[in-house]
């Protein structure tokens, strides 16, 4: 048994442009029921996605690209051409994006008014690379990578500048460049000097930033795509941020296995890919000895179902979706949900484009986030502990060590939630032996009968107190749970 003071952090992801442009507002002037909407109180931070002034440049190539053409027509088939504006990952210049906000100062106010509710906001940070038309080449042509030799010519992973140089897309070592983007040049002692002022300058409008393939500046890692080693980046970076801002927010998106490193270069938190994959792959077994990694290793890490990059949490794993979101509100570290996972969306938007396809809300989906997301409300403010125990097995011993049973609860306030997830490809039957932590919180309470509140179902079920303290039977089909919640106050 494991037995910990629990903590987490929820982001809402936000797709800003699209938001903005369905409400038809710049994002100081959207509705005031965002901030009274279940994603917003659920969360304690909110990621708004792309707002930053967009390259005209990416524009133009996204609309002329073979491959993303085709996923633009697949996603949107009444696809337009203004449909289609450019990669928030192609940045132009670090000052807000015209549709959502006139000057930095308008997103420091709606960071206020974040702030006055609870919340926190952060935004994006790209340090590999900049757009192919951003003004700060022409101001510091020598910090973004360049073919210096004599009577160079342009491959496929570079382009000629209006400066005259051959400059590099940016890129990372598996793939070839992003045909929008130019790449920062880490070698040179400068950039970092410069990406520090960049900061701050924008640290102001934010509690945190969003680091986008947070994992290319890495020395070992930029050589091994560019054939140069680069210089230390994200150490003197972070230190110098949180010297003044010791509160301030790193999130990395990492992959690789470089998580660790990021961490302790000063990250608060890392993508964790390993999760979702082991997930996606139904691999039980795997999701149990990662979820045994250290626990400063899980404190820092990031769990997604969804995000930007991703599938559909809907389309990529189905029924399953909803326990396994169950999973991730019973993990330490920080969980991210992304806009219309909600509502069960299926349909992938490319970042390029600026309005979602058609589709109707599944209530199936809606119904659990709306249970789930009052949940996370209601234990904000509570000190929570955390305690992992195991299904015991009818038949053979230890046959379900790789179901995951978990604790969440509170003995001040006579709180209980209880998660099983059966992460097996078959159905399993099982006694729920609650551990003397939770038992002596059921035997402080006066009441003979015992609510469970299945969040995942929105079943009720009713157990006497000593049928719970002698052990529940358990059934559960393939990759279900249960969510049970407990008040136990009168």
């Amino acid at each position: 048994m494991n037995h910990n003071n629990f903590n987490q952090l929820f982001i809402y992801q936000l797709n800003t442009r699209i938001f903005c442009i369905e409400h038809g507002q710049k994002i100081l002037r959207i509705p005031e029921n965002f901030f009274t909407s279940l994603e917003v109180i659920a969360a304690d931070v909110v990621w708004l996605m792309g707002v930053w002034y967009p390259s005209l440049a990416s524009v133009n190539i996204c609309r002329m690209h073979e491959g993303l053409g085709h996923e633009f027509h697949k996603t949107l088939p009444d696809l337009q051409s203004f449909d289609i504006i450019g990669s928030p990952y192609a940045i132009y210049e670090y000052i807000p994006n015209p549709m959502i906000a006139e000057h930095i100062l308008e997103l420091k106010q709606f960071r206020y008014k974040l702030n006055a509710i609870g919340k926190k906001l952060i935004l994006d940070f790209v340090p590999n690379h900049m757009a192919v038309d951003s003004p700060l080449v022409k101001q510091y042509p020598d910090l973004f990578l360049y073919k210096k030799e004599e009577n160079a010519t342009v491959c496929k992973n570079s382009f000629l500048h209006k400066n005259g140089r051959i400059y590099y897309y940016g890129r990372d070592p598996y793939y070839d460049g992003w045909t929008d983007t130019v790449q920062w040049d880490f070698s040179h002692p400068q950039t970092v000097k410069l990406h520090a002022k960049i900061l701050s300058e924008i640290v102001d409008a934010c509690d945190g930033l969003r680091c986008d393939m947070a994992m290319l500046p890495l020395e070992d890692v930029f050589e091994r795509t560019h054939g140069k080693r680069a210089l230390p980046y994200w150490k003197e970076l972070i230190e110098g941020i949180k010297e003044n801002r010791p509160d301030f927010l790193f999130i990395a998106e990492v992959y690789w296995n470089r998580e660790y490193d990021l961490q302790q270069l000063g990250f608060d938190y890392t993508y964790d890919k390993t999760l979702y994959d082991r997930l996606k792959n139904r691999d039980g077994e795997g999701v149990r000895l990662h979820l045994e990694a250290a626990e400063d290793y899980q404190n820092h890490s990031l769990r997604f179902l969804e995000n930007h990059d991703e599938e559909r949490a809907a389309e990529t794993f189905g029924e399953l979706a909803n326990s396994d979101f169950a999973l991730l509100c019973f993990l330490p570290g920080s969980i991210l949900y992304h806009q219309g996972q909600r509502e069960g969306r299926k349909i992938k938007i490319p970042v390029q484009l600026a309005r979602l396809a058609n589709e109707t809300p599944d209530s199936l989906y809606e119904s659990f986030f709306d249970r789930a997301f009052s949940v996370i409300q209601e234990r904000q403010g509570r000190k929570l502990e955390l305690e992992i125990f195991a299904l015991k097995s009818y038949g053979e011993e230890d046959s379900l060590r790789d179901c995951i049973v978990r604790a969440i609860f509170s003995s001040e306030h006579k709180y209980i939630e209880i998660l099983i997830l059966n992460t097996y490809s078959h159905e399993i039957m099982g006694a729920l032996h609650l551990p003397e932590s939770i038992r002596k919180i059921l035997m402080d309470s006066n009441l003979r009968e015992i609510d469970l509140l299945d969040i995942l179902s929105g079943e009720m079920y009713s157990r006497e107190k000593n049928v719970l303290e002698r052990g529940m039977f358990i059934r559960l089909d393939a990759g279900k749970a249960h969510w049970f919640l407990m008040e136990l106050e009168e």
